[in-house]
């Protein structure tokens, strides 16, 4: 019974947010009503040993013991990270890594090696822009005209530009961290020993699929490029001018993870461990000295701090408020028993850990697809995975880092993403024709996804003496 109206939830919850309704509204209002029919139908109280058995007291203590864990620690650590990067734009720090890493685009002549060439640079300009939609949107504006200037059918230029964020590079994003928690594996491991070298050979796979597949379809509907030959350059001129030494800016915080661990000896002397959060504001205020001496005016400084305060506050009340909804939703499907239920039907195959991740990329991926929305699918089913993770006895990361890497992934496939939505507009393509374009590659990257967490992510964990 919980597995079935867990299924026919999760699939109401797809539909209302292709309709357009509210995706943290949706996920709240679920998962209030799956505790309620716990409550009601199967007796089952909500907040386990905590309840008072007065359900409306229940609810909302539940409600507020996640806003206070999430909107104070994991919550915080994520506006940081965001308010930071708005700053790293304000001061166009961003904008000089975008216009760094373009500049060797314009040495290649060849058409499909210039497309290829702008999928790595835009997959690298992700640690710039993390929004796939803005990088779509960025790269339909100075990469595109390129490409089609060249001769590269529009359809195939646009497929590029809506590919490149799909797979996650940098460790400071919002559902790396998430991951991250969950599994219960500090950022910087769970991100350069699991994360970055499953994505470095997703992109791989993803370009070499680009080369093959963009000029098959370019060939079956008479679209091959003419010309080449001549030396392009992008038009950046839009972008904020700063110096060159700032492209270095918005990778401190990841050097931070590497070099204040607790383990790194600098000049004979062992760097003490510091906190992702403390490791970013440790960055922000160098920025702040930096660009004190540039523009000696305390007057300014102040008004760039609040560019970061206001995306703060915008990051709480759109990635925040999602995974408090997220919490409420998997509290609820915790409570009528799906997890037990889907773990009791994975364990008849033989292969539990392998079947439960099979079958949360599979849901993940459905949904992403069907509502456009990576973020409310991830943050929807990564709360159950470390439950059943602990039940089946296997490394929560086994399941949660293909169910990350899906999220991202499943965008490019579905025709109402934010990402395809953007580029097929600028580039006055149907979505569905732009989806066939990036079908073959996306489902290149997912296999890849999936064939790393088989060879390379260890089922269990080792046991601890």
């Amino acid at each position: 019974m919980g597995l079935i109206i867990g299924f026919i939830t999760i699939l109401l919850v797809g539909f209302l947010i292709i309709r357009g309704y509210n995706a943290k509204g949706v996920l709240f209002v679920a998962g209030v009503a799956l505790m309620l029919f716990a409550v009601a139908f199967l007796g089952k109280p909500i907040g386990g040993e905590k309840a008072t058995g007065l359900f409306y007291v229940d609810i909302s203590n539940l409600i507020f013991s996640l806003m206070e864990k999430r909107g104070g620690g994991l919550g915080l650590l994520i506006m940081v990270l965001i308010g930071f990067s708005a700053y790293m734009s304000h001061i166009g720090a961003n904008d000089t890594v975008i216009r760094i890493l373009s500049h060797p685009l314009g040495y290649i002549r060849s058409p499909y090696v210039l497309m290829i060439g702008g999928f790595f640079i835009g997959s690298l300009l992700s640690f710039a822009i993390s929004s796939a939609t803005a990088l779509g949107a960025f790269l339909m504006a100075t990469l595109f005209p390129i490409l089609t200037n060249l001769g590269i059918s529009r359809p195939s230029a646009a497929a590029v530009c809506a590919t490149t964020a799909m797979l996650t590079l940098a460790p400071t994003a919002p559902d790396v961290v998430l991951a991250a928690e969950q599994a219960g594996i500090p950022v910087k491991d769970y991100a350069f020993s699991y994360m970055i070298p499953m994505s470095v050979l997703a992109i791989l796979a993803t370009a070499v699929a680009h080369f093959f597949w963009q000029p098959y379809c370019d060939r079956k509907e008479g679209l091959l490029p003419q010309g080449g030959g001549e030396r392009i350059q992008m038009d950046l001129s839009a972008l904020k001018k700063a110096p060159t030494f700032y492209m270095l800016l918005p990778f401190l915080p990841i050097a931070g993870m590497l070099i204040f661990d607790g383990k790194i000896s600098i000049a004979g002397r062992v760097m003490p461990e510091m906190s992702l959060g403390a490791v970013v504001v440790l960055t922000l205020i160098i920025s702040l000295i930096i660009e004190y001496c540039r523009h000696p005016r305390a007057k300014d400084l102040y008004e760039g701090l609040e560019v970061a305060y206001k995306e703060m506050g915008a990051a709480f009340a759109g990635v925040v408020i999602l995974l408090i909804a997220a919490g409420v939703f998997a509290e609820g499907l915790s409570n009528i028993g799906f997890v037990d239920e889907m773990i009791a039907l994975v364990e008849k195959s033989g292969a539990a850990g392998v079947t439960m991740m099979f079958a949360l990329v599979g849901v993940t991926l459905l949904v992403v697809v069907a509502s456009g929305s990576g973020n409310a699918a991830f943050y929807a089913f990564v709360e159950i995975a470390p439950k059943m993770a602990a039940k089946l006895g296997i490394n929560p990361a086994y399941l949660i880092l293909p169910m990350q890497q899906a999220s991202n992934v499943g965008r490019t496939l579905s025709p109402v993403s934010g990402v395809i939505v953007a580029v097929s507009g600028a580039g006055n393509l149907s979505p569905m024709l732009l989806v066939k374009r990036t079908a073959i590659p996306t489902l290149v990257a997912l296999a890849v996804v999936v064939l790393y967490t088989l060879i390379f992510v260890p089922l269990h964990l080792p046991a601890t003496p």
